[in-house]
């Protein structure tokens, strides 16, 4: 979903070079550009070259990415990135940055303006369908060799993928994972080295924690609980917890039913019991981080990257503190996450599609993985890099296998058209259930009724 640390490249990342020979694919396009350089041809072939081999004619052009917004920090590490792609193709890069909640609507303004400032945009898992749907990406499902499909991790391509149409290139893993604070569980006189397996242990936790260190301006956890895509992430994770599904076999809304309500009943009764810091409401993922690397909280859900900050003394205050593992399940369910896998796609209307698709080529690859693991914390799309020494070796927080465990107990949310605004109306009940402004059942019946409605007026 959301990525909290925007990317990070030194000039000594690995280069490699993926299986498979070139292929082509017939792409149309628009006719204008913003972008400089000269315009690729709306009606060429485009041809998966195997980074670093490049076309010389491409040298000169500059390519335009949309992504979430990178701290100052970031964008200098980004530049590196820039820096050296740039330097093994002769392809300029300049970057648009943009929150989290704006990048949709921005490439759908790019899309209804006939505008085309944009090369290549981020695409969370959940806009893959609106993006084939609605025309918006190339479909790059015959343009990457099956030799180079083969060589991702089956669950990063599966979030770029809707009805068997690969809309992007797998940019990195990601689900939510548990983060607590091991010193606050001592004194708390809890066991460090077992965290709660359970949402009901995770409540009683929860009480004892706050018994002992809320005087102390500790709160026992904190959510990202505002009402946006991330309060809806999180609710995935518990319905998973609690045996629920989102949707039935045949596309019907059935979050309503037992499972669900008991999730949200959960959310409820721990955000009621006064264990969860009350900014949770308002907060999204990147304040629960700060709230928990500033000794705030004892415990949170949150995804990958939160190394090696949380052990950075130049900001964080919980240096060799915490841990990292599997959230809570519940019953027979041992732990269940949402998936926040993302990809980054080529919009139809870039005028510098081949140049583009060569940026995509250096993603898959070691060359950007790798650093970007090593600096960000940000967990490769690779399937050889879980098991390559270069990445064993830049895992200095011995966190890479609580972390790939985790993806074994992950659900997905819909990536079907029009789910970026059934999740509006889900998150907003949602919120009200939380905050006791509606019960359980019957927020999760109103959300039901109106996203039944949406799906009938889309078809």
């Amino acid at each position: 979903m959301k990525r909290q640390v925007f990317v990070a490249l030194s000039a000594t990342g690995l280069a490699v070079t993926l299986a498979g020979c070139g292929i082509t694919s017939n792409v149309s396009g628009n006719a204008a550009s913003n972008s400089s350089g000269p315009a690729t041809n709306s009606n060429s072939t485009l041809t998966w070259n195997n980074f670093p081999y490049t076309d010389p004619k491409l040298k000169g052009q500059t390519i335009t990415i949309l992504w979430t917004d990178a701290t100052p920090t970031q964008e200098k590490l980004t530049k590196q990135l820039e820096a050296e792609f740039t330097k093994q193709t002769g392809i300029k890069v300049t970057n648009i940055g943009v929150d989290y909640n704006s990048v949709y609507n921005k490439v759908m303004t790019e899309v209804m303006s006939n505008s085309h400032s944009i090369d290549l945009a981020e695409m969370d898992t959940i806009w893959a369908g609106q993006y084939y749907a609605g025309n918006v990406a190339v479909d790059l499902t015959n343009i990457i060799p099956k030799s180079v499909q083969k060589t991702f991790t089956p669950s990063s391509l599966t979030s770029v993928t809707y009805n068997g149409h690969i809309m992007g290139v797998p940019w990195f893993s990601s689900t939510k994972h548990f983060y607590w604070n091991k010193k606050m569980f001592t004194e708390a006189g809890l066991n460090p080295n077992h965290p709660p397996a359970t949402y009901d242990q995770f409540l009683k936790d929860s009480k004892i924690i706050q018994a002992k260190l809320g005087s102390k301006g500790v709160y026992a956890s904190g959510w990202s609980w505002m009402q946006a895509e991330s309060l809806t992430c999180d609710y995935v994770g518990f319905l998973g917890a609690y045996g629920g599904t989102f949707f039935s076999p045949s596309g019907q809304p059935e979050f309503n039913s037992s499972g669900g309500v008991k999730a949200l009943q959960m959310m409820q009764t721990l955000y009621q019991s006064g264990t969860v810091d009350p900014a949770s409401m308002q907060w999204n993922e990147t304040q629960v981080q700060n709230a928990f690397a500033a000794g705030k909280i004892a415990m949170m859900s949150n995804w990958e990257g939160m190394y090696p900050m949380l052990n950075d003394p130049t900001q964080s205050q919980v240096v060799g503190q915490t841990a990292v593992g599997l959230l809570p399940g519940e019953g027979n369910v041992k732990s269940s996450t949402v998936t926040g896998s993302e990809g980054v796609a080529l919009l139809k209307s870039s005028q510098h599609k081949q140049a583009a698709l060569e940026f995509l080529e250096f993603i898959a690859s070691n060359g950007y993985q790798l650093p970007e693991f090593q600096y960000n914390g940000q967990y490769p799309t690779l399937q050889a890099a879980y098991t390559n020494p270069k990445y064993k070796a830049a895992d200095t927080t011995n966190t890479m296998g609580a972390i790939e465990q985790q993806f074994n107990y992950a659900f997905n949310r819909p990536n079907a058209p029009g789910y970026v605004s059934w999740s509006d109306i889900l998150s907003g009940d949602l919120h009200k259930a939380i905050m006791g402004q509606m019960t359980p059942q019957a927020a999760l019946n109103d959300a039901n009724t109106q996203i039944n409605q949406a799906i009938k007026q889309a078809e």
